[in-house]
Parts: structure tokens; C-alpha cells; sequence
């Protein structure tokens, strides 16, 4: 490393974006099926990372699982409301792309350590399959958030944030879809006016 860098780390209260989202019945897809057809590929794609990364799950798929259909459908659906939500409400013309796609299944006594997913842009979690004794997402940076998950629901997040998942303390397991979003675009100048001037 350069002589000349610095590194130091700075405890600072800011506000953080989630969005959650979900998904409706429509030609391609009905909730149900979609949730069928990724549990049904995540069990045949099998484990294939023996708990050597921060998930410690029974199931752990390949990183990438888009060439699967159900897979393809949900991050397409994910960059498709992350790419809006910048046309929307920002002046970054985002093009962003999928780094990595996986599906997990925890059972009884499962969990992930914490960690974050940077470079990534964004990271996200969909629930396949979830009750109500499901382990949360959790945050642990002060103050500290635990996210209920809830089937057919999913969260998105900046990718610089740690999160973990405690142990899964349910005897029915929790089925997740899980990816990185990288992205990269230019500003469009002159840029919106937030500035609200009265006379």
C-alpha cells in the first residue's frame, strides 16, 4: 500500500435506504409456481459450497443461478425497480448488472456470519419460504434493525451494509434467493434543484 494512505473508520449516524418489493400473478408467472420452481431448483442445483463462505446453510447453490428461469425472472424484477427507482428519484442514469445470484436453504441450527457484499452496489434477499419462527435478516450496526421476513417478500439494501442471520431456530426451513447488484452510469447535468425558494 501507498506510504501516503490513510486509513481510518468513522462512526456516523446516516440514513440508509431498504426497499422492499414483491411480486404479483401475471402470463409468465403465478407467486405460487414461482416459489415452487425455485425451491424445486435450489433443491435439485443441491449444495455445492459446503459452508466455506459467511452462510452456513444445508443449501448453498452455485454463485451465479440466472440461467435458471425462476432465477432470471426475480433478478430481472429486482433491476428492473432499482434502474426505476434512479430514473425516478435521481439524476444517475443507472445501468446495473447482476454480479451473483445464489439460493439458500437454512435449517434447524443454521446461520450466516456477518459480513457485506461490497463492491456491490446493492444486495438483496427474496423469501421463498419463511414462517414465523424464521430467523430475521439482522443489521447489526448501532442502532441495530431485525428484518421480519415474510414469504413473498424481499429487501433490498445497500451492499456496504453488514448484515448477518442468527441462528434458524424453526423446524420448517427458510428458503431464500439471494444477489449482488453492481451498476454503473453518469450523472445528467445540470442536475434537478432540491431547493425550494419563495419570494
Amino acid at each position: 500500500m501507498d506510504k501516503n494512505f490513510k486509513e481510518s473508520i468513522e462512526w456516523l449516524e446516516v440514513p440508509v435506504h431498504f426497499w422492499e418489493f414483491s411480486f404479483e400473478d401475471n402470463n409468465e408467472y403465478s407467486v405460487d409456481q414461482l416459489h415452487l420452481d425455485l425451491e424445486k431448483t435450489i433443491k435439485e442445483v443441491g449444495d455445492k459450497k459446503n459452508r466455506t463462505t459467511n452462510v452456513k446453510s444445508t443449501i448453498m447453490t452455485d454463485w451465479l443461478m440466472t440461467e435458471h428461469k425462476p432465477f432470471k425472472y426475480v433478478c430481472d424484477h429486482v433491476e428492473s425497480l432499482i434502474q426505476q427507482w434512479h430514473r425516478e428519484k435521481s439524476d444517475l442514469d443507472l445501468k446495473t448488472f447482476m454480479t451473483t445470484c445464489w439460493g439458500s436453504i437454512y435449517k434447524r441450527g443454521d446461520y450466516s456470519e456477518p459480513h457485506a457484499h461490497v463492491p456491490a452496489l446493492y444486495s438483496w434477499v427474496y423469501y421463498v419460504k419463511v414462517d414465523e419462527n424464521s430467523a430475521p435478516l439482522h443489521f447489526p450496526n448501532k442502532p441495530g434493525i431485525y428484518y421480519k421476513p415474510t414469504s413473498g417478500t424481499g429487501i433490498i439494501f445497500p451492499g456496504w451494509l453488514v448484515h448477518q442471520v442468527q441462528q434458524h431456530d424453526s423446524d420448517e426451513e427458510r428458503i431464500i434467493v439471494v444477489g449482488n447488484v453492481e451498476g454503473t452510469g453518469a450523472v445528467n447535468y445540470p442536475q434537478r434543484s432540491f431547493t425550494s425558494v419563495t419570494g
